[in-house]
């Protein structure tokens, strides 16, 4: 499968791309909006505060013969702002699940989330499972091949470890992301997401909010 990143400098219509609503989810300090700011914007900070509410920020790919764009919408992961991400998942595309390396209860929580994105969304929705911080090798308390069997078990499209600190495979993240969309929308002979997405109002989001 050939698959290039467009700069967002050289995407001259964004129209022509077809878009895929991607959710990043999991506790809150697990490294979310920092996985975004690095795929998005090659940036990472050392201080954050944590997401309030929600935002995006956009990747575009060539897969093959099919313009592609990621809607990539970060939610707060704190339990008291629950009730608002419940109610976004509506039109997701596919969701990444994050989980701290270094942080066994991240990892515990694993199952609350997968509960969530599978009572939500459509079942055919592909997940994937992210190992964040990697660059905390030496703190880390879930082993490699307990998460792979973790991600096999429940039956996830794809697991991989990263850090946003480092930039150690986000692209790949966002790549495989970008490939598994075209995929499905290719073998069900429609878009998953349509080219006509819309955002209602209650979902237009600040866009210069911290990384976490």
């Amino acid at each position: 499968m050939d698959i290039k990143l467009i700069p967002e400098n050289q995407v001259s219509n964004t129209n022509d791309y077809t878009n895929f609503k991607v959710i990043i989810i999991g506790d809150s300090g697990v490294g979310k909006s920092s996985i975004i700011s690095r795929a998005c914007k090659n940036k990472f900070e050392e201080n954050y505060q944590a997401t309030v509410g929600f935002e995006f920020l956009l990747l575009y790919y060539i897969v093959n013969d099919a313009k592609i764009k990621l809607q990539i919408w970060d939610t707060c992961g704190q339990e008291m702002y629950r009730s608002l991400v419940q109610g976004f998942y509506r039109n997701t595309s596919l969701a990444i699940l994050v989980y701290d390396i270094s942080n066994k209860s991240s990892y515990d929580n694993l199952d609350n989330w997968l509960k969530d994105i599978r009572t939500r969304l459509d079942p055919e929705v592909p997940i994937i499972i992210v190992g964040n911080k990697y660059d905390l090798e030496n703190e880390r308390k879930i082993l490699l091949k307990d998460a792979q069997e973790f991600s096999k078990n429940n039956r996830t499209k794809f697991f991989t470890e990263c850090s946003a600190k480092t930039a150690y495979n986000i692209e790949n993240i966002f790549l495989e992301a970008a490939k598994f969309l075209y995929t499905v929308s290719k073998e069900s002979g429609k878009d998953k997401a349509s080219n006509k997405l819309k955002i209602g109002n209650n979902e237009q989001l600040p866009k210069n909010k911290k990384c976490c």
